[in-house]
């Protein structure tokens, strides 16, 4: 059988909700939620619960491989969106018919002018 977690973290659209698993007298685990975790990385103790220094410690870590896996997704994007690119050009070049560049044209070119701008902008800064 799989080996119980002390903490399991629930992902949210903005940060993470953290919860201490335990296993209640039925044998059955129960979670009881101890802190936030907010978009910047501050952690909020949830409720009356309060973490324990090793609690703290194992939020910390799962924190920061959290970042670190979220920055190597964030770098296959890039090389995923030149693949797409690439493959929307041949498309277009070679299979798209008049009325689909008509319906979608002058999305796709307002998106890749705002990509380019963007792009500019964020060089010149650097």
């Amino acid at each position: 059988m799989l080996e119980k977690p002390d903490l399991y973290f629930r992902l949210r659209d903005r940060g993470a909700s953290v919860f201490r698993v335990e296993t209640g007298n039925t044998g059955r685990l129960d979670l009881t939620q101890i802190a936030v975790i907010k978009p910047n990385g501050e952690v909020k103790p949830f409720g009356k619960a309060k973490p324990t220094e090793d609690e703290k410690s194992s939020i910390n870590n799962w924190i920061t491989e959290r970042n670190n896996t979220q920055q190597a997704r964030d770098a296959a994007r890039f090389d995923t969106l030149i693949e797409d690119i690439n493959k929307a050009a041949h498309w277009l070049q070679s299979e798209a018919s008049d009325d689909q560049i008509r319906a979608k044209g002058q999305s796709l070119l307002m998106s890749l002018h705002d990509l380019r701008s963007t792009i500019v902008r964020r060089l010149s800064r650097s």
